[in-house]
């Protein structure tokens, strides 16, 4: 019995001290793990008193509610209580997560959940790490999507009677600048470059002939292993609309990339001049 008491003591303090790590990680803010270290203390010794209170199921999950509130306020304080109880909603949520990973493997393991015995350790801290690194992967996702996001602009593009109105992304690598005009440039895929440019006949794009286009010309651009040219024209006006205005660049110049735009849920990537000088 001292060796399941010595089990469970580690398993819980672990499984705490790691839903822990990844809330923090999720929040960004700096980890106290002084806190972290008694807040999982507690929560493993707590794990010990359920087997033995003489409760029914639904005092018990109260009571697992309760100490989960508890183990919060001690990982973690934080003078906001909206933080607070999310940081609680997050605690719970992925603990459930957890315990839902380990009775799914019990069940497959004995046949059903009346058995007396416990899932071996290994096997527990190998399915929490595994539930650790997808918890991660996911993190890393909506984190990615959020900071694009930051960089991602409404934008209204108009020529002649056509007006489209799409979202942009503000790439401070896209520096390039007309050769011409000495204009910085928003670089278009070939659908929106289609949308703009309704009536342009895909056979002007091969032979390389800017009839139709508003100040239609070719774009010498150097890479690191060679020349190339894109194909620039002007439209009537671009808007960026931000949160507290709106930009309004005249003519600007666009050029067709030939590079495909992807990860972003746009057509058109901004030049971070545009902004400056706006």
């Amino acid at each position: 019995m001292i060796v399941y008491i010595e089990d469970t003591l580690i398993e819980n303090f672990l499984i705490t001290y790691i839903i822990l790590c990844i809330i923090f990680s999720f929040i960004r803010e700096e980890k106290h793990k002084i806190r972290m270290i008694l807040a999982s203390i507690f929560g493993a010794v707590v794990a010990l008193l359920y087997p033995i209170i003489n409760l029914n199921s639904f005092f018990i999950l109260i009571l697992k509610i309760c100490m989960g509130y508890i183990i919060t306020l001690i990982a973690y304080k934080n003078a906001s209580l909206k933080k607070q109880i999310f940081f609680f909603v997050m605690f719970m949520f992925i603990t459930a997560v957890y315990g839902g990973i380990n009775l799914m493997l019990y069940y497959c393991l004995y046949g059903n959940f009346e058995s007396s015995k416990k899932l071996p350790t290994v096997l527990i801290l190998i399915s929490v790490s595994v539930v650790t690194y997808f918890i991660k992967q996911c993190e890393q996702v909506i984190y990615k999507k959020k900071t694009l996001n930051n960089f991602i602009y409404d934008v209204v593009i108009n020529l002649n009677s056509t007006t489209i109105k799409t979202k942009g992304y503000l790439d401070s690598g896209n520096i390039l600048c007309d050769t011409i005009t000495n204009k910085p440039v928003v670089l278009v895929n070939f659908k929106m470059f289609s949308k703009i440019n309704k009536d342009f006949l895909l056979q002007n794009l091969i032979t390389k002939n800017t009839n139709g286009l508003k100040n239609g010309h070719y774009i010498n651009v150097k890479t690191a292993t060679s020349n190339d040219s894109l194909l620039a024209f002007c439209v009537d006006s671009l808007q960026i609309v931000q949160k507290d205005k709106t930009i309004t660049i005249l003519n600007p110049t666009f050029a067709l990339t030939k590079v495909k735009i992807s990860g972003l849920d746009c057509d058109v990537v901004l030049n971070p001049k545009l902004i400056m000088e706006g």
